[in-house]
């Protein structure tokens, strides 16, 4: 996987303060997750600093899981990260190591997070705007000792304001990863609702998207009691039938 140039910035306006310059690190990751297993135990990431002063950073693993649609984030010893807190050279890099400290599960996927944060340094005296501290999440995946592979079944509802509601529900023992999908009447010329997302799915686990009011509003004549929805997923294209439920 491609390194992905990833930083951040906070803009002081949004908390009614004055404008200031603002600054935090900015870092290459390669890669961006990590895949272990029975077979491979430890993972390996290159992080490097763009910037021309030294950073600190300090690495930790959580368990991931999602729990009626939220996220959760909880401390873990099953993963162990190693440097846990290193220092990288401007322009430089660090070489970050996984570990497994567990078996993998027999049935079902595992999910982790590696949460890198940036330690603020005292800034340079000329410095009179904001230190910011980079906050980086990348999953950690652990396969089960059996096949697995994500399985997203899809259903409609209405919302209580009356916009549609479209969940996918992965029944598999893997993560499914939803790039953006389209949904719209299997018959009649109702306008195609557009959804751009990115958003993971754990097995056993359900995601709900609420879609924009004003599509709907501008296709209420048509039948939108069985649906089409069209998109893609980190493994392919697919295109499956919904039906409106209580519709």
């Amino acid at each position: 996987m491609r390194s992905h140039l990833l930083g951040i910035l906070a803009v002081a306006a949004g908390f009614g303060l004055p404008p200031l310059q603002a600054h935090a690190g900015t870092f290459s990751i390669s890669p961006l997750r990590v895949e272990l297993g029975a077979a491979v135990q430890t993972g390996v990431l290159t992080i490097r600093n763009q910037e021309a002063t030294p950073v600190v950073v300090q690495a930790d693993t959580r368990l991931w899981e999602q729990v009626d649609g939220q996220e959760q984030l909880s401390p873990t010893r099953d993963v162990l990260v190693s440097p846990a807190v290193f220092t990288i050279p401007a322009n430089g890099s660090q070489i970050v190591r996984v570990a497994l400290r567990r078996a993998p599960d027999a049935e079902r996927e595992l999910s982790y997070r590696l949460i890198l944060t940036e330690v603020p340094q005292q800034a340079n005296p000329d410095f009179t705007g904001l230190s910011v501290a980079l906050r980086l999440s990348l999953p950690v995946f652990v396969a089960p000792s059996a096949p697995a592979q994500p399985q997203l079944d899809w259903s409609a509802t209405r919302s209580a304001d009356g916009r549609l509601a479209l969940a996918a529900r992965n029944s598999g023992n893997a993560h499914a990863r939803v790039l953006n999908f389209t949904v719209a009447p299997t018959a009649g010329d109702g306008r195609a609702i557009e959804q751009n997302t990115t958003a993971y799915i754990l097995p056993g686990q359900s995601r709900t998207w609420t879609l924009d009011k004003k599509y709907n509003e501008a296709t209420s004549n048509t039948d939108w009691q069985r649906l089409r929805v069209k998109g893609s997923t980190e493994a392919g294209d697919f295109e499956v039938e919904a039906r409106l439920e209580g519709g």
